[in-house]
C-alpha cells in the first residue's frame, strides 16, 4: 500500500515514469510534423502552420471535453488508458501513411492522436493530486513541478534525437518509435492497474452499465470525424475550435453559479486565471508556430560552434531549459518561503510575461545578426528559448495545481481542463496570426526580407508581453482577494457544520 504523506508516494513515481515515456513519444513526433508536411506531403508554408496550430489546438480543447466525460461518465484511469491505447493507434497509422506517403491516413492518424491528447491529458493530474493527502499539499505541489521537469527530459530527447533518427529509419520508422514508447506506457498501467484504480475517481472503482459504453464509444467516434473534418477544413474548423473552447469557458461560468458562496469566488478567480492564460500562451503558440518556422528557414546546424542540430531540433531547447530550470525554479521558491515572501500564482504569471519579453526581444534582434552562410546563429535560439522556457516553466508547472486546489472535487478533470483550453485558444489563434509572415518556399532570404517579415513581427510581440506583464500585475490583486473571501467564507462554513454537528 502507498504511503500517501511521502515525497512521493508509489504510484506517483509510477505516473512520472509515465509522463517521461509520453513525452519523448508525443513530442518526438511532433517535432517531425513541420517538415514531414513541408517536404514529403508537399503542404505551403501557410498550410504548415496552420495545421501544426490546429494540432497543437485541438488536443487541448477537447481535454475540457475529456475532463468532463472522466468527471461524468467513464472514470480518471478510464480515460488515461482508453486514451494511451488511441494514441498507439494514431502513431502505428502515422507510420503506415509516411511509408505510403497518404495524406488523408496521414490526417487521421494525427486525428486519432488529437483525440487520445483531448481524452487523457487532464486525467494524470487527478490520479496525481488523489495519490496524495489532503495534508500532503506541499509535496504535491513540488511533485508536479518534478513531473513536469521529466516530462521536459523525455521530450528534449526525442526532439533532439529522432531528426538524426530520419536517416536510419526515415519518418515512418521513427513514428513507430514512438508507438513502442506508448506501448510500455500501456504496459504500465496495466501492471498497475488496481493501485491507479484506487487514486481515481469514484466511477473508476465500479463497473460501467452497458449502456454508458454505448454511449462514449458512439460519441468518441462522432468527436474523432469532428477531428479529422477541422484537420482538413483548416479554414472553416478553426471557427469549430474557437466554438468549443469558449462553450467550455461558458460551461465553467454556468458550474460556478451552481456552486457554493465560498467556491464561487474561488472559482471566478480561476476565470480571470484562465483568461489571462490565454494571453500567455499564445506566446508559448508561436514556438510552434513562427518561432519554429524562422528557426527551420534560417537557424544554421552547429550549436555553440561544435554540436550538430537539426534546425527542426530548435524546438528541443525548450524541454531542455525546462528540465535545467526545474530544480532551480524549485530551490528559488523555497528560498523566497524562508524569506517570508511567497509570490502568487498571477504575480508569477506577469513574471512569466517579462521572461517573454526579453525573449522576443532578443529574437527580434537576432534577425539582424545574419551571417555570411545566410543563416543565424543557433545560439540565438538556445538564448531565446532560455527566457521563454522559464516563462513556460513558471506557468506550466503551477498552473494545473492552483486551478485543482480552487475547485470542487466533482469538477477537477474539467476545470484542469480549463488551462489547456487555454493553450488550445492561443494555440490556433497564434497559427492564425503566424500565417501573415509565411513565404513562399522559393524565397531568397536577404536581410532586407528578413527584417520586413520577421523583425518588425518579433519586436511587436516583445511590446505586447510587457503590456501583459504590467495588466496582470494588477490583476493579482484582485484574485489575491477573490481566493482570500472564499477560503474566509469556507472556514466559516466548516464552523457552521461543526456546531450543527454538536448540536445534533
Amino acid at each position: 500500500m502507498q504511503d500517501n504523506n511521502a515525497r512521493f508516494p508509489t504510484i506517483a513515481k509510477v505516473l512520472i515514469l509515465r509522463q517521461f515515456l509520453w513525452g519523448a513519444a508525443f513530442y518526438g513526433a511532433f517535432v517531425l510534423l513541420t517538415k514531414f508536411f513541408l517536404d514529403d506531403l508537399n503542404y505551403s508554408e501557410a498550410d504548415t502552420i496552420m495545421m501544426m496550430g490546429a494540432f497543437g489546438a485541438v488536443g487541448p480543447v477537447f481535454s475540457a471535453v475529456g475532463g468532463f466525460l472522466a468527471d461524468k461518465f467513464i472514470g480518471a484511469f478510464r480515460a488515461v488508458y482508453i486514451g494511451y491505447a488511441t494514441y498507439l493507434a494514431g502513431f502505428l497509422l502515422l507510420g503506415i501513411g509516411a511509408s505510403q506517403l497518404n495524406v488523408p491516413m496521414s490526417i487521421l492518424a494525427i486525428a486519432l492522436i488529437g483525440f487520445a491528447r483531448g481524452l487523457s491529458a487532464t486525467c494524470p493530474t487527478v490520479l496525481f493530486g488523489n495519490s496524495y493527502s489532503e495534508t500532503n499539499r506541499e509535496a504535491f505541489q513540488q511533485g508536479l513541478t518534478v513531473n513536469y521537469s521529466i516530462n521536459n527530459l523525455g521530450s528534449f530527447s526525442a526532439k533532439y534525437l529522432f531528426p538524426f533518427l530520419i536517416a536510419y529509419l526515415a519518418y515512418q520508422g521513427v513514428f513507430f518509435v514512438s508507438a513502442i514508447l506508448m506501448a510500455l506506457n500501456l504496459l504500465m498501467f496495466y501492471k498497475f492497474r488496481k493501485e491507479l484504480v484506487s487514486v481515481g475517481n469514484d466511477l473508476d472503482k465500479t463497473p460501467l452499465p452497458l449502456k454508458t459504453w454505448v454511449m462514449f464509444f458512439a460519441g468518441s467516434a462522432a468527436m474523432l470525424g469532428l477531428i479529422f473534418w477541422i484537420f482538413s477544413n483548416l479554414e472553416t474548423g478553426k471557427y469549430i475550435l474557437y466554438t468549443l473552447g469558449f462553450g467550455a469557458i461558458g460551461y465553467f461560468i454556468y458550474e460556478i453559479t451552481q456552486a457554493t458562496r465560498a467556491y464561487q469566488y474561488k472559482m471566478v478567480a480561476v476565470l480571470i486565471t484562465v483568461c489571462i492564460l490565454i494571453v500567455f500562451y499564445f506566446f508559448y503558440g508561436q514556438m510552434f508556430t513562427s518561432m519554429n518556422m524562422y528557426a527551420i528557414n534560417l537557424m544554421d546546424d552547429t550549436l555553440l560552434g561544435f554540436i550538430p542540430i537539426h534546425p527542426e531540433s530548435n524546438m528541443a531547447f525548450n524541454p531542455l531549459w525546462c528540465f535545467v530550470l526545474g530544480g532551480p525554479m524549485i530551490q528559488l521558491y523555497a528560498w523566497l518561503d524562508r524569506k517570508g515572501y511567497s509570490p502568487t500564482i498571477p504575480t508569477k504569471i506577469a513574471g512569466a510575461f517579462m521572461l517573454s519579453t526579453i525573449a522576443f526581444g532578443l529574437l527580434g534582434l537576432s534577425a539582424g545578426s545574419i551571417g555570411e552562410n545566410g543563416k543565424i546563429s543557433a545560439d540565438w535560439i538556445l538564448l531565446v528559448h532560455f527566457f521563454q522556457s522559464g516563462a513556460e516553466l513558471i506557468v506550466g508547472a503551477l498552473g494545473a495545481g492552483f486551478i485543482f486546489e480552487m475547485v470542487p472535487r466533482y469538477l477537477a478533470a474539467f476545470s484542469i481542463g480549463l488551462r489547456a483550453v487555454a493553450i488550445s485558444l492561443s494555440g490556433i489563434l497564434a497559427a492564425v496570426i503566424a500565417t501573415k509572415i509565411a513565404l513562399p518556399k522559393d524565397i531568397v532570404f536577404t536581410p532586407e526580407v528578413v527584417e520586413t517579415v520577421y523583425t518588425s513581427y518579433f519586436y511587436m510581440l516583445a511590446q505586447v508581453a510587457a503590456f501583459m506583464a504590467i495588466l496582470t500585475l494588477g490583476l493579482s490583486k484582485v484574485i489575491q482577494k477573490l481566493i482570500a473571501r472564499g477560503e474566509a467564507l469556507e472556514a466559516e462554513e466548516k464552523v457552521d457544520t461543526t456546531m450543527r454537528s454538536n448540536i445534533g
